[in-house]
């Protein structure tokens, strides 16, 4: 018997599901079938049933689900126990963000953090704050930086960041001349806004409601998955947004697009979230750590 075995034996279980498992392990639905053939073959007893609707657990399938959940919570114990003999950390990290640090922050954080730790080879994947946060779930990744906090218990965070929101409009737009009226005419304008689920749209949200404007009530005319198709679209004239300080710096010194600096003041923290289980794990535990300060 094998460690990945029962692996396999658990992802199949949850999933229900061959053709499930086996696009999650990234390999052939037999494959996924010979190994719990072997699995079965190794404990000479039947652990899942087939049947028309699906696939089960026998009573004897259930009760190796549980215990080989606890296997695997003490080997994976283990192997981060063990690697802190090792004179030099290495092995693996995914890192799953949102846009605004992975494009403008998260760099120069990898930056330092391999200067420790050469050895570490780091893998990034963007997206936006929620998908973040599930892969992170899911462990599809083993730390994720978001624009919003996790409000998961399975899920430890900290701050370790934080940004200005700006409201940006195309050159000569009419709120490039603002006024304390421009607040009670903003349902007036075309608004381009990122997708739901992004961690700016969320503080977007809290910040409008300040005053007493829901976002429902803006005229959204574009949504968009990213920071630089919302400022490029702002540049073309579709409508004004809001976005980074960090991302809309750049724009406006190349004179794309406009900052309504009496608009200044959305404030956005990014956090550093891990799952509770996997913060022993010495490679995951010295990233949390790197930001300690």
């Amino acid at each position: 018997m094998n460690i990945r075995k029962l692996e396999t034996f658990i992802l199949l279980v949850e999933k229900q599901s061959f053709s499930e498992a086996a696009a999650r392990l990234n390999c052939s639905q037999p494959a996924v079938s010979r190994q719990m053939k072997s699995l079965e073959k190794d404990l000479n007893v039947v652990l899942i049933d087939r049947h028309a609707a699906g696939i089960s657990p026998t009573p004897a399938g259930r009760f190796l689900y549980q215990t080989a959940k606890d296997i695997l919570q003490l080997w994976h114990k283990a192997e981060a126990d063990i690697q802190r003999y090792q004179d030099t950390l290495s092995g693996n990290l995914m890192i799953g963000t949102s846009t605004i640090p992975g494009t403008y922050l998260l760099p120069r954080w990898i930056r330092s953090f391999r200067t420790l730790y050469p050895h570490v080879a780091v893998s990034i994947e963007i997206g936006d704050s929620k998908q973040m946060i599930e892969k992170l779930q899911n462990e599809q990744v083993d730390v994720a930086i978001v624009g919003a906090e996790p409000a998961e218990d399975t899920v430890l965070s900290k701050a370790i960041a934080s940004d200005t929101l700006v409201v940006i409009a195309p050159n000569e737009h009419p709120l490039c001349e603002f006024t304390k009226e421009s607040w009670n005419r903003l349902q007036e304008y075309d608004f381009v806004l990122r997708e739901e689920g992004s961690g700016t749209r969320k503080v977007m949200e809290r910040y409008l409601q300040q005053h007493d404007i829901s976002l429902s009530q803006l005229r959204a005319v574009l949504h968009v998955g990213s920071t630089e198709a919302l400022i490029a679209a702002v540049e073309e004239g579709v409508g004004i947004s809001v976005v980074s300080n960090l991302a809309a710096i750049p724009a406006a010194k190349a004179e794309r697009i406009k900052i309504i600096d009496e608009f200044a003041g959305f404030e956005r923290t990014f956090y550093l979230a891990a799952l509770r289980k996997k913060e022993s794990n010495p490679i995951i535990k010295e990233f949390l750590a790197h930001f300690q300060e």
